[in-house]
């Protein structure tokens, strides 16, 4: 589910979400079909409600058909982005969700577990410290890692 390919420090400055999110859809990945469909998927989604959650983090994700297979991307921003819909709502570390749009109850419930596992571990203040301090990739990919199984 994790790649280490997938997980990024991005150096450049972005002004908006919509740019972040074309940025991280648009990387390579070989889980993904479309980028564009995939980019749209997940600016409907966004634009439904959007995916601040807690203390600069945001979960952006979708189901769709321009996904071949389960992925998370990890992404941290050198300056924040505003994400939410509140003043403050500034994200600086992103997780990029995406599932196939199958239709099967096995990946409507992949998408939920991956939310939840997310969204479990990112309540821990010391968590979500580690992602911000990790210096390196690799650091970043052994944190994540240990997500990896409540997926399944």
């Amino acid at each position: 589910m994790f790649h280490e390919k997938q997980i990024v420090f991005l150096e450049e400055p972005f002004s908006t979400k919509q740019e972040v999110i074309h940025h991280l859809t648009h990387l390579p990945n070989d889980c993904v079909l479309n980028a564009d469909r995939y980019e749209q998927a997940v600016l409907e989604r966004e634009d439904s409600f959007p995916t601040y959650t807690i203390d600069g983090v945001a979960i952006p994700h979708a189901k769709s058909d321009a996904i071949g297979e389960a992925f998370v991307a990890f992404a941290r921003l050198k300056q924040p982005v505003r994400w939410g819909a509140a003043e403050g709502e500034d994200a600086r570390v992103v997780f990029l969700i995406g599932v196939p749009q199958s239709g099967s109850a096995q990946d409507n419930n992949l998408h939920l577990k991956i939310l939840a596992t997310l969204s479990k571990k990112l309540i821990h203040d010391t968590f979500r410290q580690s992602l911000s301090n990790a210096q390196s990739v690799k650091e970043v990919y052994q944190l994540l890692q240990e997500l990896e199984g409540d997926f399944k």
